[in-house]
C-alpha cells in the first residue's frame, strides 16, 4: 500500500468516478494500482458486492471502520478456483446465521448445508442435494425464515458449482448479509466472510492463508 495512508482516508457512500472522494472499493482499486472503480477486477466478486453494500448502508461513523479491512480486501483476490470458493462462501453464510432457523427446522437447515458441502467434496449425489435444497426453500417460504432460504441457496450453488454457482452463492451471501444488518453486527460478520475467503483460497488453491505473499496480493504497491 505504498503511497497511501489508510488511516487518513475518508470513505464516502456511493461511487465517485469523477471526484477526489472515494468509497471503500474505489480506494482498494487505487491502492492496487488500478483505475478508479468500485469493482476492481482483481477482487473476488462476492466479497466486492458485500463491501459495496456495507459501504453504502452503514452510517458515516461506522463506514470509516471499514478502512481497517483494506489490507485484507487486497488479498481477497479472484482466482482459478472462484466457482468452488463461491460455494464455500455460500456455505459459510448459511452457517453464520444458522441459529436463526426455527428450532423445529434446524435439522433440515443443517442437513441441507451438510449436503451442499458434501456435494462440493463429491460425497453427496446431486439429486440428494437438489431435493434438500427444494425442501429447505419450501420450508423457508412457509415460515418466512431467511436462514432456511440461505441454506437452500447454498445447496443450489453447490449443485451448480461445475456450471455456474454464482447466482445461488450470491443469493446466499446477500441473504445472510441482509439478516445480519437487521439482527447482528455486520462488521464482525464481514470479518468472518474475509476469513472464510482466505480459508477457502487456501483449500482450493493450496496457499496457506496466514502466509502473506506478493503474488496473492491485489496490489502493485
Amino acid at each position: 500500500m505504498q503511497g497511501y495512508d489508510v488511516d487518513s482516508l475518508w470513505l464516502e457512500s456511493g461511487a465517485h468516478p469523477d471526484s477526489p472522494d472515494g468509497c471503500l472499493m474505489e480506494w482498494v482499486a487505487l491502492i492496487s494500482g488500478l483505475p478508479k472503480t468500485d469493482r476492481p477486477s482483481c477482487i473476488n466478486q462476492l466479497v466486492t458486492s458485500v463491501a459495496i453494500h456495507l459501504n453504502d448502508t452503514l452510517d458515516d461513523v461506522s463506514r470509516q471502520r471499514l478502512k481497517a479491512f483494506i489490507p485484507r480486501l487486497l488479498r481477497a483476490r479472484r482466482g482459478p478456483a472462484d466457482d468452488r470458493i463461491a460455494v464455500r462462501l455460500a456455505i459459510w453464510s448459511a452457517l453464520s446465521i444458522a441459529g436463526s432457523a426455527p428450532a423445529k427446522l434446524r435439522g433440515l437447515h443443517d442437513e441441507t448445508v451438510e449436503a451442499a458441502a458434501g456435494h462440493l467434496m463429491g460425497t453427496v449425489e446431486e439429486e440428494s442435494c437438489r431435493q434438500l435444497a427444494a425442501t429447505c426453500a419450501e420450508a423457508g417460504a412457509k415460515t418466512r425464515n431467511t436462514a432456511l432460504y440461505v441454506a437452500a441457496d447454498a445447496a443450489h450453488a453447490a449443485c451448480a458449482w461445475a456450471d455456474d454457482p454464482l447466482p445461488g452463492a450470491s443469493n446466499a451471501v446477500a441473504g445472510a448479509l441482509h439478516w445480519v444488518l437487521g439482527n447482528g453486527d455486520p462488521l464482525t460478520w464481514f470479518d468472518g466472510l474475509l476469513a472464510a475467503h482466505a480459508a477457502a483460497w487456501g483449500l482450493e488453491v493450496g496457499d496457506t492463508p496466514a502466509v502473506i505473499r506478493e503474488d496473492v496480493v491485489c496490489s502493485l504497491g
